[in-house]
């Protein structure tokens, strides 16, 4: 069993309990998002590098795969969080990816 150490919202820290074993997807996600967000102390995400983005549009690949149009499946707040974490990237760090998609909602 691992145990992790997460900052809660208004509380010092919190362990983080879970059974996952060490091969499998959901372990591997679980990496990929702990590695890329890291929380300070302040609970702020710390700034994503390009590497990260790079996992996280993997992982997003994957989630979608499992999750489809299943709004109700455990994994859609997952897949949403990732989502809004690479659409916020792309718009700092990738402006021509923003003008396409709001010259795509303008036509």
């Amino acid at each position: 069993m691992s145990t992790e150490k997460h900052a809660a919202l208004n509380v010092a820290q919190v362990k983080f309990e879970h059974n996952i074993p060490k091969g499998s997807r959901s372990f591997a996600a679980l990496d990929i998002l702990n590695e890329a967000i890291g929380k300070c102390q302040d609970n702020t995400i710390v700034a994503l590098t390009e590497n990260d983005y790079e996992q996280l549009v993997v992982l997003l690949g994957e989630l979608t795969e499992v999750v489809r149009d299943d709004e109700d499946h455990l994994l859609t707040p997952l897949m949403l969080f990732v989502f809004g974490l690479i659409e916020n990237y792309e718009r700092k760090h990738i402006p021509e990816l923003a003008e396409l998609d709001e010259n795509r909602m303008f036509q």
